[in-house]
């Protein structure tokens, strides 16, 4: 006769409950009979544990129980999680009755899915497959894992979710089905646990008395312990509760060391595991496990049936609100959250809001109805720590602390998890959890609101939330919430959140959930920085732009900052980004953007630019001019510009058509506009078209058409344009030649793009040049050169690229005697009429020397130029009488430049010439040709020559350049990364004071430069000093060495100063240059070896200097004996020295908190009235840790600006009650 076990515990046995938990579970009556596999299985009788069955049962009888102790702990523990999973939740008060064991743990259906991160992909699983291998639907297979993390939103109770999975073991072996089976599970909430795992569960998990399995004395709790290691696979752990012994209040509780040596292995390494925790402790664990599940909430049909009460009788309009809203949908995910959106409805009539604030507003006094004010916010001053500190749950202890009346109905906002050991049952230490997603945000928000009135505790509580880097999305919940709240008041809120260093689309979802009062649109303008003029360095240049994507935050954001009054935004760019499938909310919200643009006073110059795909609809296109339309009404507009760019490689000729007639017909209708800028690809009717209508319009006075292709119409249509209706300027920079010119005598084609030669096409007549032999009889090509792009870097080049190269054969002395610009005189550029046989620019420089035009400026920078339509540039400098400046930047030959240098020689009116240029070489000759030419342009005032090479090795052609300088009336000189080569001088040879004296230069820009002398050594920055010593009336001087990193930065060796050398430079300064009061010594590199005596050195002369405006960008400064960077102690040399310092500026990388925290403290004894300091590369603590010292007294007014970014930080600092100043 055989005989079966059967369970030992009946539910009677089970420990008492706490008496405030007053609902029980009836359990059956009679005891569930159990297979003896399972017991078997456990006795350890066979070797392999993948056997699915013994081959028979195993010896019965009392003994034969009594001895196997691993069998009675897998008995009671299957009790005990049956009796735990049917038990019913203590339920608050504002739940209506539902069905019976509706709300236990073994109801639970959960929302299981594989990470997507982690694994791929996003399928959905059951509980009884966390274990089992996985056949996906999409086809990778997943192995068994061992060791399984399941990652839950903070607002789960996750000890549901774990007894939900030891009842699926518990309820009916074998489990799970598929697989290895699980012998023996143990459920370890770490939350309790104080000691060992074996003395939590055989002292804690396991009753007293006789309810207790080892209480008849037949092998202890110790023996099934140790005999636990040979379960291996067949044993399961599930682990709740790490995230809250990691986040612990008290800092002396650590993990357990046995729960580490579990994790990682050391314990059970052949166990399976399950660690249930929230999404802030799953990085330092993913390690560690093998398959990583995400626990979404309940499944949608738990949902229904919990909406219903438990059944399937929930309405359908119920059920249908629930779908379709995101948020209510959201809510719904939580056991009681489905409750109280059934009690919202009932008691709201069958209507429920659709707003995210307004669900969870209603779900807020649904389950903690007629709350005080104070409840609420001391509850939400506990949720606002817990977000920053990313907790999931708090203590009983905590909630204690922080309310002080727990016990009311505010306690309707948190669930409180079940205890399991009976140290945590007679202590009452429970844990809560917010009983839906959003709530705790909520409540964090209503806290925030309620310090509005008090900007102190505000900012200091503002502060906190920035804990690292960037913001966490659910601190940006409870800002957005918070601005919602506030509604009018929102500016209190918005002015206070500089010191979380938001993106600009942030600013702007905070600001659309405030409103559009004029107090929140000036705090949004203050945020952005445009509320007033912005602190622009005064050395620098260039005009602030802010461009804008045609993003519906973007869009919505800046077109409440342009409804603003205090809007003093001047440039604006708007890059519109064109989509195929462009959706009508989008339209929407362009529409409304463009209707606050039209609205707004401040922008005057406005960019559009757009990058226009494949296959791009009509309709879209035609949309797009429709939007140019409007912005181009927009009041006070007096500059546009329009850049767009076709990606099709040869689109139709007429593609743009819309945008074109959009223009003409809008273009009349602006009135201020002055400015504007077409870059679109013109064609030649499109261009003539334009033209016509800019006829009518006489406020228009400067056109810019870059990338135009100079067909002969076009150009016939801009030359009669300047005789009817005179501009102030033209430009067409990177033009184009015609389609069907001839290939130019350069050997690049002007029109093809081919890179044939045609002889002696573009040279001039020979009655071009006065008193000159026809260029003819030289040897074709004498301008030639290597095609643009092609050439090397300027520094690799040995002799000039760009002009003859010296014969053979012949007298050393005779050099290049074939060449123009070898002689002493030099022709007089002419031009013999046209059209041209090359090039077709003759209409247009003609209508520009013309006697009755008006045309002021040109600008043809790396245009198309033959030699012909250059000689005829050259006689529209030389004759015009309104020409004042020209810009022939990016030019890759000589010929282009050398006519208008030569013209500018007679020229009556010529102020501006810029001409820089990293591929031109000048040797003796051209130096001297070309000097003499400048030098009696009597009324140029700026001349820019950046980049040129200069190539002297003859002493008669210095005489030149002395003279130049000597009769020059040029105010700025700028010679940027110029090479002057002096073969015919050593380094050592001593300069005399006064070599190259100069009285009219008074702004000199040598950033780069540097002379080079036979013996191959250079001067580069400070060592050129003695050199300017002539310079007399200098009041502005640029020895700014290469950038080292970024956009046109240098790989040649870096100059690195001593302690001789900056000492001998700031001695200079002082004893030649007394007018000086401008100095830029960027990315110098500077290596000191008696730091503190050369510091004390140059403040003694400093102490002296006339300096008043200092920028040192990228300077590095080292003590070598100490190794360390002293550039706080380097600027405080200026700071505190300079008498007559206004301004300095600086840009840092790579300083120590420590360094960033001195230079803070220095900044203090500055006696100058403003500074600005760009931290590189940097964080917005850092900025903290700068300004920290300098806002206590109240001396100084700073402004930090982060630009939305993450790598450049810019702190202005300015004395009080002190206006901000230019340079004399």
């Amino acid at each position: 006769m055989r005989c079966y076990p059967t369970k030992s515990q009946p539910s009677s046995q089970l420990p008492a409950q706490p008496v405030a938990q007053k609902q029980t579970v009836q359990t059956p009556s009679t005891t569930t009979p159990a297979p003896y596999r399972t017991d078997y299985e456990l006795s350890g009788s066979y070797v392999s544990l993948e056997c699915p069955s013994p081959p028979g049962p195993p010896a019965c009888g009392p003994d034969g129980r009594r001895g196997d102790p691993q069998a009675r702990l897998a008995n009671y523990l299957r009790t005990l999680y049956t009796e735990l999973a049917l038990k019913e939740p203590v339920l608050p008060s504002w739940v209506h009755p539902v069905a019976p064991g509706v709300l236990c743990p073994a109801r639970l259906e959960p929302e299981l899915r594989l990470h997507i991160h982690s694994h791929g992909l996003n399928e959905a699983i059951g509980v009884d497959q966390i274990l089992t291998p996985v056949q996906t639907k999409d086809g990778p297979f997943l192995e068994a894992p061992r060791r399984v993390l399941i990652e839950c939103p903070p607002w789960v109770t996750r000890g549901a979710l774990a007894l939900r999975i030891l009842h699926g073991w518990s309820r009916e072996p074998p489990w799970p089905q598929r697989g290895q089976p699980v012998a023996l599970a143990l459920f370890l909430p770490l939350a309790e646990l104080r000691g060992t795992i074996a003395n939590y569960i055989g002292k804690e998990l396991l009753p007293r008395g006789p309810p207790n399995p080892f209480a008849s004395g037949f092998g202890g709790f110790s023996a099934a312990w140790n005999s636990l290691e040979a379960l291996k696979g067949k044993l399961l752990i599930v682990l709740d509760g790490y995230d809250v012994q990691c986040k612990s209040a008290r800092k002396s509780k650590a993990m357990p060391k046995d729960v580490i040596d579990l994790l990682e292995g050391r314990l059970f390494p052949e166990a399976r595991v399950i660690l249930i925790s929230v999404t802030a402790s799953c990085t330092e664990l993913l390690p560690l496990m093998q398959r990583h599940i995400t626990f979404e909430g309940l499944v949608w049909g738990r949902s229904v049936s919990l909406l219903g009460g438990g059944q399937w009788g929930a309405p359908t309009r119920l059920i249908d609100t629930v779908q379709s809203c995101r948020h209510l949908r959201n809510i719904a995910r939580t056991t009681l959250g489905c409750l109280a959106i059934a009690a919202m409805y009932e008691s709201s009539g069958g209507e429920l809001p659709t707003d995210e604030l307004d669900v969870i507003a209603s779900v807020f006094n649904c389950v903690a109805a007629n709350s005080s004010h104070t409840q609420l916010t001391e509850l939400g001053r506990l949720a606002l720590f817990c977000l920053k500190t990313k907790r999931s749950t708090v203590t009983t202890a905590e909630l204690k602390m922080y309310c002080s009346a727990p016990e009311t109905n505010i306690a309707g906002c948190l669930d409180r998890a079940q205890l399991f050991g009976r140290t945590a049952k007679r202590k009452s230490e429970h844990y809560y959890t917010i009983i839906c997603p959003g709530l705790a945000e909520f409540l964090a928000a209503n806290y925030i609101v309620s310090l509005a009135n008090r900007p102190g505790l505000l900012a200091a509580e503002i502060a906190g939330l920035a804990v690292g880097d960037e913001v966490e999305p659910e601190i940006l919940k409870v800002l957005n919430f918070a601005m919602a709240l506030l509604g009018a008041r929102a500016h209190l809120l918005l002015s206070k959140l500089t010191p979380l260093w938001l993106s600009p689309q942030t600013i702007f979802s905070l600001a659309l959930a405030g409103g559009e009062t004029e107090a929140n649109l000036t705090a949004l303008c203050e945020m952005l920085g445009i509320s007033k003029s912005p602190p622009v360095p005064p050395l620098e240049a260039k005009p602030i732009w802010v461009s804008i994507k045609s993003t519906l935050s973007e869009l919505q954001g800046w077109g409440l900052a342009f409804k603003s009054p205090t809007c003093t935004l001047k440039n604006l760019e708007l890059v519109y980004q064109m989509e195929k499938n462009l959706l009508l909310e989008s339209r929407n919200v362009m529409d409304i953007f463009l209707d606050a643009l039209s609205k707004n006073e401040s922008v005057t110059t406005l960019r559009i630019t757009s990058l226009i795909e494949n296959e791009v609809r009509d309709s879209d296109i035609n949309y797009l001019a429709s939007c140019i339309s409007k912005a181009l009404l927009k009041p006070r507009l007096e500059s546009f510009e329009l850049i767009l760019t076709l990606l099709e490689e040869d689109p139709p000729i007429l593609k743009l058509q819309s945008v074109v007639t959009a223009l003409c017909r809008t273009i009349p209708r602006q009135p201020k506009l002055s400015n504007l800028s077409l870059d679109l690809g013109l064609c030649t009717s499109q261009l003539v078209q334009i033209c016509a209508t800019l006829e009518k319009c006489p406020h228009v006075t400067r056109l810019s058409l870059p990338h135009l292709r100079c067909e002969r119409g076009a150009v016939g249509a801009l030359a009669a344009l300047l005789t009817v209706r005179p501009l102030s300027y033209l430009g067409l920079p990177s033009s184009w030649g015609a389609r069907d010119d001839p290939p130019s005598s350069s050997g690049v084609s002007m029109g093809s793009g081919s890179g044939s030669s045609s002889g002696n096409s573009g040279l001039i007549k020979q009655s071009s040049l006065t008193g000159a032999p026809s260029p003819r009889s030289y040897p074709a090509g004498i301008f030639s050169s290597l095609p643009r792009g092609v050439l090397s870097s300027t520094a690799n080049m040995g002799r000039s690229a760009t002009l003859p190269r010296q014969p053979m054969e012949g007298p050393p002395d005779k050099r290049s005697t074939d060449s123009v610009i070898s002689r002493t005189w030099y022709p007089t550029p002419a031009c013999d009429g046209g059209p041209h046989n090359s090039g077709t620019l003759h209409e247009l420089l003609l209508a520009a020397r013309d006697t009755y035009s008006r045309l002021h400026g040109l600008d043809l920078s790396k245009a198309q130029l033959s030699l012909e339509d250059s000689m005829c540039l050259g006689e529209t400098v030389r004759v015009s009488t309104t020409l004042h400046s020209i810009k022939l930047e990016g030019a890759s030959r000589l010929s282009e430049i050398l006519p208008t240098v030569l013209g500018a020689s007679e020229s009556p009116c010529l102020q501006m010439m810029s001409l820089g240029s990293p591929r031109i070489a000048l040797e003796d000759a051209a130096v001297g040709m070309s000097a003499r030419a400048l030098g009696s342009c009597i009324t140029l005032r700026l001349l820019s020559l950046d980049g040129w090479s200069f190539r002297i090795e003859n002493v008669g052609t210095l005489a030149s350049v002395r003279g130049f300088l000597s009769l020059t009336s040029v105010r700025e000189l700028g010679l940027n990364n110029c090479r002057l080569n002096m073969s015919m001088f050593k380094s050592d040879v001593p300069v005399q004071s006064g070599a190259y004296e100069c009285r009219s230069v008074v702004n000199l820009k040598l950033a780069g430069a540097q002379i080079i002398f036979s013996d191959h050594l250079s001067m580069k920055g400070p060592h050129m000093l003695p050199y300017l010593v002539g310079f007399v009336n200098l009041r502005e001087l640029d020895l700014s060495a290469p950038s080292r990193t970024g956009f046109g930065s240098t790989s040649s060796t870096p100059l690195i100063l001593c302690d001789k050398d900056i000492v001998a430079f700031f001695n200079t300064l002082n004893n030649h240059f007394s007018h000086l009061n401008t100095l830029k010594m960027c990315n110098w590199i500077i290596h000191l070896d008696e730091a503190a005596r050369t510091l004390k050195s140059v403040a003694k002369l400093l102490r002296s200097s006339p300096l008043s405006h200092v920028k040192l960008d990228g300077a590095v400064v080292t003590d070598r004996p100490k190794k360390q960077r002293i550039e706080p102690q380097f600027l405080h040399t200026f700071l505190a020295n300079l008498p007559l310092l206004r301004w300095l500026g600086t840009t840092l990388h790579g300083l120590s908190e420590e360094q960033i925290t001195t230079l803070g403290n220095y900044c203090g004894d500055m006696r100058g009235m403003e500074m600005d300091v760009r931290l590189s590369d940097s964080t917005i603590e850092n900025a903290r840790l700068m300004t920290s010292s300098l806002g206590m007294d109240g001396k100084f007014d700073i402004r930090v600006s982060t630009f939305g970014t993450s790598n450049s930080i810019l702190i202005h600092i300015e004395k009080t009650s002190t206006k901000s100043l230019s340079r004399k």
